[in-house]
């Protein structure tokens, strides 16, 4: 969360030196976006583990059906996430995985202001889970966490720049939820202490926030 309120800091920051300009969009037209997203997991996310905050680039590409509803795709690199041990409340790192969560959605943009350009999106995004480790006590036991399939809900805003140029915050809540496998326990430190097999309920549900420089052709 605190990285998510340094990004919102650094946007309002840089907001003091863009100039006021006309930010009105087109039909057929593109708007590209690239920056650094801050991915904060929800809180509770399940009494047997916890999985860490991340951060990654991301790229999105938005084509502008008309000139108030556009089509967008997220992409970026694949997010590394830390994941520690709640079941028995020591907190130390027990594995890691890393996860794509492509998302497709689809936005309406406001009629802008002299200055920004507010608008909301819902979509869809597919969670695929890769790279997943056992570490420290857990070591030599497996993870296979299950794909996710769920809504996107998204706010953002545009501040022009000069030209074809504007810089974005852009916020989004992803229900992403999936089961966690943990096989072969008995042959890490924690034989004498859990079952050989763990199956449970992962509710990672992230909020994003994302600040990113906007290019429209």
């Amino acid at each position: 969360m605190n990285s998510n309120r340094v990004l919102i800091f650094i946007f309002f920051v840089m907001l003091q030196f863009i100039s006021i300009a006309s930010i009105a969009l087109e039909k057929g037209g593109l708007i590209i976006r690239g920056g650094y997203t801050n991915v904060d997991i929800a809180a509770d996310n399940g009494n047997i583990a916890a999985v860490g905050d991340s951060g990654t680039p991301t790229l999105t590409f938005t084509y502008l059906v008309t000139e108030n509803l556009g089509v967008e795709l997220l992409a970026g690199l694949p997010i590394h996430h830390s994941i520690y041990d709640k079941a028995l409340g020591t907190g130390v790192k027990i594995g890691s995985t890393k996860h794509l969560p492509p998302a497709l959605m689809f936005q309406y943009y406001f009629y802008p202001g002299p200055r920004f350009r507010a608008y909301i999106g819902v979509g869809l995004n597919h969670t695929v889970f890769f790279k997943e480790t056992a570490t420290g006590p857990l070591s030599g036991a497996g993870i296979e966490l299950d794909a996710s399939t769920g809504l996107v809900y998204q706010l953002g805003m545009d501040w022009k720049w000069k030209d074809n140029l504007s810089l974005n915050l852009d916020v989004r809540r992803w229900n992403i939820q999936t089961t966690a496998h943990v096989t072969g326990i008995k042959s890490s430190s924690l034989s004498t202490t859990l079952p050989d097999q763990l199956v449970f309920d992962v509710p990672l549900d992230p909020l994003t926030i994302g600040l990113s420089l906007t290019y429209e052709y």
